[in-house]
Formats: C-alpha cells, structure tokens, sequence
C-alpha cells in the first residue's frame, strides 16, 4: 500500500510515557500538530461529563521508539483557563506562519479562540452555530468552517461555510447548494478540501455517515464537486478520525454505529486516482482496549499517534474512557 504500512503491523503498541502529568481518560478532545508537539485540549472525563479545558502538549520534537527515547507530556492547563470547559470542538493550524492553533468549541453558543505562537489564546467570534469541521488552507490565509443553522421548529438545517481571512480575522457566511450533512474535512494538495462522509439531513439524533461519494470544495475557485468513489464500500459510521499521508492516502481510523464499533475500523482512501478509490489494508484488528470513538489521530512524519477516546469494556458493556496514547 504504502511507507506507512509497516506501521499497521505494530498497531496500537501503547507508549508508556513518563511525565509529572497525569493523564486522564477522556473523550471528545482536539488534537493539534505544531512545532513538533501535539497539543491536547479540553474533552470530557469520566469526572467532568461536559467538558474540560485541560491543555497539555506531547513533545514529539526528538525521535523516539516504542522501546526507548520515549516523548514527555507538558501541562499547560493555566494558559487555558479562560476557555469555555467543552467537549467536541474542533481545531485547525493556521496563521502567515502556520504558529496559530484556531479552536471552536461550544457553551451555550459557539466560541473560537487564537493559541498564538505558543503565547495566548485570543477569544474571537464564529457564526455557525452548529459547526462540523474546520481546516486551513496550505499557506495559512484563510480558515474553512462548515456546519449548519436550523430555520425552523422542526430543527430542519441550512448548510453553510464560513470562510476566515487570517490577517484581518474577518469572517463572512456562504450559503451551500448542499442538502447533505458533511464530514471530517481534509485539505489536498492542491488546495481542495475533501469531506469524508456525508448523511442525510440531520434533524434531532445524529445519522451515521456514509463514504460512497466525497464532496470537494476547490478553494481557489470556490466550486463543488460531488466525487463518485470506487472500490469497497465502507460501513456507516460516527466518530471516525481521518489524516492524509504525503503520498496522497486518507486514512480513516475508528467509528461507531449504534454506539458499537464498525467492523472495519481502518480504511484507506486513495486521492492519487480520478475517482477516489476505498481500500480494507490486510492487517490483524485493533485490539479490544484500543479506542474506537471520541479519539483523535495525528500524523507525525510516519506514525499515526492515536490518542484517548472510548472503547466498548465486555464486563461492564459500556464505554470506557481511554487515557492511552497509541502509536499506529
């Protein structure tokens, strides 16, 4: 398949990571990649079923294995105490220098707040009261949130993107000729962003996601597309996470359907190709402790670093939040 095979066959070995910080089973946290740290913040715990705003940072900056040289962790909960205890939100790099981790999480409205060059975070505004995804584009500039409004008592949603320009952090709202719910985003190379799964209208409970088309906005003319993808065609699902390697494959990692994992809990999605291809790769299956929602995943050169979450516990029958860090 790729470099990034070779991996697969050490999956889920845990890191065994020593630190003053204690780590605490979570779910439902942000996961951003900057400088050579990984930047973990806010989620709920098995204590604070709403939210946290704990934020910590795992220094990935020295090379490090599974048997030695292994990363710390950093406490930096006190620079985010003025942040909203969330869980859900969603975060992106950004900023001329790509040194700005933008978050949007959510309190009795949304909130979104600037984490500049590893000094402050900045409170702003967002305009989409009920957002899905966020990503920058390559150089920085602009930020695109997708999500939606309800129009009516029956909660029926219009869906919508608001594009943010980094230097002034002015936003303006564009409404989509969308009728479909949309994933995770991923930005492409070439400046278009793919959004992996799309439901039907959302009106009360959440609706699993489906991958048998992908949607693309092309950010340089503002355009959609609507891709008919080949190959397997991959379960429904919830709570998945995806990253995009330097070859062009997306890999999809986890998700629930009905609160139980999906049988094919790796995917990959190759870009390279017209119509982007789905593929099962032939590895052994994530062990039972290994969390299947509420995680995040981070690509570090070739590691996917799985972080947190939930997995389904057989004595209890119920989730258990996960305080591991996983290397894939």
């Amino acid at each position: 398949m790729s470099r990034y095979s070779i991996f697969f066959f050490v999956f889920f070995l845990q890191l065994i990571i020593t630190s003053p910080y204690t780590l605490v089973g979570r779910s439902g946290h942000t996961a951003s990649y900057m400088d050579n740290k990984i930047y973990f913040l806010g989620g709920r715990t098995k204590i604070y079923r709403d939210g946290t705003n704990d934020f910590f940072c795992l220094d990935v900056s020295k090379p490090f294995n599974l048997d030695s040289t292994l990363p710390i962790v950093v406490d930096l909960s006190n620079d985010a105490r003025q942040i909203y205890p969330h869980k859900n939100g969603a975060s992106a790099i950004c900023g001329p220098n790509k040194d700005t981790i933008y978050l949007i999480c959510r309190a009795s409205m949304s909130y979104s707040y600037r984490f500049i060059n590893n000094k402050e975070w900045v409170p702003g505004t967002i305009f989409i009261p009920e957002w899905s995804s966020t990503v920058c584009n390559k150089n920085g500039s602009y930020i695109y949130t997708y999500g939606s409004y309800h129009y009516d008592v029956k909660k029926h949603a219009m869906y919508t993107m608001s594009i943010t320009d980094t230097t002034s952090w002015n936003s303006g709202l564009s409404d989509l000729d969308i009728t479909n719910n949309l994933g995770l985003s991923i930005l492409l190379p070439d400046e278009r962003i793919a959004y992996i799964g799309y439901s039907g209208e959302r009106i009360d409970d959440f609706v699993d996601f489906n991958f048998r088309n992908t949607y693309i906005y092309d950010t340089n003319y503002g355009t959609w597309e609507n891709m008919s993808t080949s190959g397997i065609e991959p379960s429904p699902r919830i709570s998945y996470t995806a990253v995009l390697t330097q070859d062009g494959l997306i890999i999809i990692y986890g998700g629930a359907n009905f609160m139980t994992p999906v049988p094919d809990q790796i995917l990959v999605l190759d870009t390279k190709v017209d119509h982007f291809n789905w593929s099962t790769p032939n590895i052994n299956p994530a062990p039972s402790s290994a969390p299947f929602r509420g995680h995040t995943a981070t690509l570090v050169e070739n590691y996917m670093i799985i972080a947190f979450g939930s997995y389904y516990s057989s004595t209890t029958h119920d989730d258990v939040f996960s305080d591991q860090i996983h290397n894939d």
